[in-house]
């Protein structure tokens, strides 16, 4: 663990990521210490920190001391770095004043090995009664302030489910607890759109990305959950999981080999690579 490039698990307890959840993560997968989708995981680090009038970051810094931890790691097939920035210590209550030193932690841990096992036979899921609040300038960011994720977690467990649709106040599918969602309609594929809540994923980008380059039509639109009868298939996405089919969604089954077709983006760009 690196804490501003120096090896110590220890913060100050006045940090305001602690304090306030002012902060930015990003959970990014390491192949043999390459580093997958950096560019996109940092960009939107960058518009975060933007978006929170954070004080300048060094971002030359930070991606060196990301490249050497995943370095320190390339002996292993797979594993997680992740990425803390918080604003720092300093000012008093909620104002921002007088911070001027942002908090960069960079760890280590080990990779998921189910997702393996869900990527090949795919999951079953449910729909979570927790919804997402709207808010326009937080929407799309991975920021520290994470509490309605550990409520969804908890619904999730409480229903002995792996994974759930999430929704806003007003009916429409947002994404997963940890994941984005595609999903296959008679139309084509679509995602829902990122722009009140949830997270825009780098993995989402990427497909997105690579989808359009292949010819492959995937939109982005408003999805209400009433819709979700109608769906062929579905898939969960992010940054880890690459690309997970879903087996069932409530009592309705769905197309697991309809899926391939956006795994095997992710597969043919990892291949160009």
């Amino acid at each position: 663990m690196l804490i501003n490039g120096l090896k110590t698990d220890q913060i100050d307890a006045l940090d305001r990521g602690l304090a306030y959840g002012d902060g930015l993560f990003s959970t990014i997968k390491v192949e043999y210490g390459e580093v997958q989708l950096w560019p996109y995981h940092l960009q939107r680090l960058q518009l975060g920190a933007q978006r929170l009038f954070f004080p300048e970051v060094d971002w030359t810094l930070l991606t060196t001391e990301v490249m050497q931890i995943a370095t320190n790691v390339s002996d292993k097939a797979s594993q997680v770095i992740k990425v803390i920035l918080t604003r720092g210590s300093g000012g008093r209550g909620y104002s921002a004043e007088g911070c001027d030193s942002p908090l960069r932690i960079i760890l280590t841990s080990a990779y998921p090995e189910f997702y393996s096992a869900w990527q090949k036979e795919g999951i079953d899921i449910i729909h979570c009664q927790t919804t997402l609040s709207s808010n326009k300038r937080l929407a799309g960011l991975k920021s520290l302030n994470r509490l309605e994720q550990v409520l969804i977690k908890h619904e999730l467990e409480s229903q002995h489910a792996l994974e759930g649709i999430v929704c806003d106040d007003n009916g429409y599918v947002i994404e997963g607890c940890t994941a984005n969602l595609f999903i296959l309609f008679s139309a084509g594929w679509y995602t829902p759109i990122i722009d009140t809540s949830g997270v825009a994923g780098v993995q989402r980008r990427n497909i997105l990305t690579l989808a359009a380059q292949s010819g492959i039509a995937v939109g982005e639109r408003k999805i209400h959950k009433d819709e979700l009868m109608g769906a062929r298939a579905i898939c969960l996405s992010n940054a880890l999981m690459g690309i997970v089919p879903v087996k069932k969604y409530q009592q309705q089954l769905l197309s697991l080999n309809d899926c391939t077709e956006l795994q095997s983006l992710i597969d043919q760009g990892e291949n160009e690579k």
